[in-house]
């Protein structure tokens, strides 16, 4: 068994060491990417991959950095940062209590990615991906996790939740460079340096032997885990983890995170720029670092230029005058020079104006930037005598978003496998009825009751367009139209509550209305009607509100149809018949009152 554990290791640490020496040079690439951004531009990458920062040619020579690489990020990040997807989830069936489970479904999804702050995760990682090229999401399930619910003797018992981690491609090592996706891997490595104490902590073991062959700081150890795809001999996959010469763990997947029960990889692969045939993406900063080089030499030269022209140049005779005190002090105002009697007087040599094509070229790189990006200045435009009208500045807008639709997209297809992990973890490792909370929702502490039997449908599927495409701006003008046209309302022009409700949540101004928490109870009274109408004769209420009564009774009728018998059937269409006789008074009441 010791020699096993042992030949396990040296496998797995050397295989990290070979994967890890194949993509050294683009480590080197992402360090010079950080570099960029974080302002220190005078390196470059050769050919051998180190990295190494270029020396001044002459001591005046000026080596300001004027930095637009990273406004052009932080402007990417807050366009991105308004992708908010929102998620539906589709029933196995169309029976009632599928759909209702699916409903449940995307409560538990809605609370979850609240919980976790998924937003805040996913903004970090498009952090990682504009910066590097690519960015992981590592999908867990912790154990140790959650409410507690028990104790043993000797532990506690947490009821376990889901754990979404943000990862930096540093920390990832494919078994090939040129796999496309994660899902084209035989087997992946994430490498972590952790605390030593930590690491004992969390597997139990006291490490015996520390080894620093990974460049480690004191006190800190790499643990690599290695992931490997079902295969013949392994059908349920392996998962070896190893931290100095010690085993840890050795053992199946974990997860069943794939499509229809399978075992996959935990991790989610958000790329910023695609390059076909390779598994890491490129970073938008690689593209500018040219165009930014180009930019501080043109700014710098031009600005010796202006020195020059404003401080002067002095030809002087030699041995005509002291240079070494001319050089000192300088031609500081009211200074008298004294000069050799006989010889010529030191003038100033004269100089040409700066040439125009330091600024034609300047504005050339400026333009550059944006073309590559494809991030522009607003006021630029508006300042341009190109943009004459705000309909121009609303196609610029457009055009800008439309160069980032692809990212968008794929951030949005990283949100979708995220969800889809977390209803497969929690249909895995959830015990009993767990209670969670709901997130819309206005009233405090709205909790609903899950199970394992809820989660068996997890096909999502993003229920909103692209955030890229319209602007809020564009989106809230295409909802007045939609209501000034009166395709919102019904045939006696009324514009419904639950209609309404729905427009005041997408033009951001849910709380002005205090009918939402009404909305869901009447929703949820219906259901419960449903589900004892098809036993008992059930009379309508006078505080149903009939309009919502009928869209859910009307939705269990035509989904259970089949299955009702016809004395069922009767109860509904009563039931129903009597939420129309109520809501056709109501009608004639207020048009009554209206001619009146």
């Amino acid at each position: 068994m010791k020699e096993f554990k042992e030949k396990i290791v040296e496998e797995v640490v050397n295989d990290f060491i070979k994967r890890r020496e194949e993509r050294l040079k683009l480590e080197k690439q992402w360090e010079l990417n950080l570099k960029f951004l974080e302002g220190e531009q005078y390196y470059s990458l050769l050919s051998n991959g180190s990295i190494i920062e270029k020396e001044k040619n002459f001591s005046y020579e000026k080596r300001e950095v004027y930095n637009h690489i990273l406004p052009i990020i932080e402007r990417r990040l807050a366009k991105f940062s308004q992708i908010k997807p929102l998620f539906s989830v589709r029933p196995t069936n169309d029976e009632e209590r599928e759909i209702n489970n699916a409903k449940i479904a995307e409560k538990v999804l809605s609370s979850t990615f609240n919980k976790l702050e998924v937003e805040k995760s996913v903004l970090q990682a498009t952090k990682w991906s504009e910066t590097l090229g690519t960015a992981f999401y590592k999908v867990i399930w912790q154990h140790n996790s959650g409410k507690e619910i028990g104790k043993t003797e000797d532990k506690k018992i947490f009821e376990g939740e889901v754990k979404i981690s943000v990862i930096s491609p540093f920390e990832i090592f494919p078994d090939s460079l040129f796999h496309q996706e994660i899902e084209d891997c035989t087997s992946l490595i994430h490498a972590k340096a952790m605390p030593i104490f930590e690491v004992e902590k969390l597997f139990g073991k006291k490490l015996k032997k520390i080894v620093t062959r990974f460049d480690e700081e004191e006190g800190f150890i790499t643990v690599i885990e290695k992931y490997e795809r079902p295969t013949e001999n392994y059908p349920l996959g392996r998962l070896i983890t190893v931290a100095g010469d010690e085993l840890l763990f050795y053992g199946d997947l974990p997860y069943e995170n794939g499509d229809e029960g399978q075992r996959v990889f935990p991790f989610v692969k958000q790329t910023a720029g695609i390059i076909p045939g390779n598994f890491f993406g490129t970073s938008i900063i690689e593209r500018l670092i040219p165009v930014q080089r180009a930019f501080n030499a043109i700014k710098n030269r031009k600005h010796e230029f202006l020195n020059r022209l404003s401080s002067g140049i002095m030809t002087v005779e030699d041995g005509a005058i002291d240079t070494d005190d001319l050089e000192t002090e300088g031609l500081m105002p009211g200074k008298v020079i004294v000069y050799r009697q006989g010889m010529n007087a030191p003038s100033m040599l004269k100089e040409e104006p700066i040439p125009t094509e330091f600024s034609l070229e300047e504005e050339r790189l400026l333009t550059e930037f944006v073309s590559i990006s494809g991030i522009n200045d607003v006021m630029n435009s508006v300042l341009s005598p190109k943009v004459t009208s705000a309909t121009a500045l609303e196609v610029l807008a457009r055009q800008e978003n439309e160069k980032l639709l692809l990212e968008a997209e794929n951030i949005r297809n990283c949100c979708l496998i995220l969800a889809k992990m977390v209803l497969r973890l929690y249909r895995q490792f959830i015990k009993g009825v767990r209670i969670m909370k709901e997130v819309e929702t206005d009233a405090e502490n709205k909790i609903f009751y899950v199970d394992k039997s809820v989660m068996q449908s997890d096909d999502v599927y993003i229920d909103s367009e692209n955030e890229m495409l319209f602007t809020q701006s564009q989106k809230k003008e295409m909802l007045f139209k939609l209501y000034e046209s009166g395709l919102l309302t019904n045939g006696n022009g009324v514009l419904s509550t639950v209609v309404k409700e729905k427009m005041l949540k997408l033009l951001g101004y849910k709380n002005l209305s205090s009918e939402n928490s009404v909305i869901s109870l009447h929703e949820q009274k219906a259901d419960a009607e449903n589900k004892k109408i098809a036993k008992e004769k059930i009379e309508v209420d006078l505080i149903d509100n009939d309009e919502i009564h009928l869209t859910e009774h009307t939705k269990y009728i035509l989904c259970e149809y089949e299955n009702l018998t016809k004395e069922q059937k009767e109860r509904v269409f009563y039931h129903i018949q009597k939420h129309k006789e109520n809501q056709k008074k109501e009608n004639e009441y207020a048009r009554t009152r209206k001619e009146n």
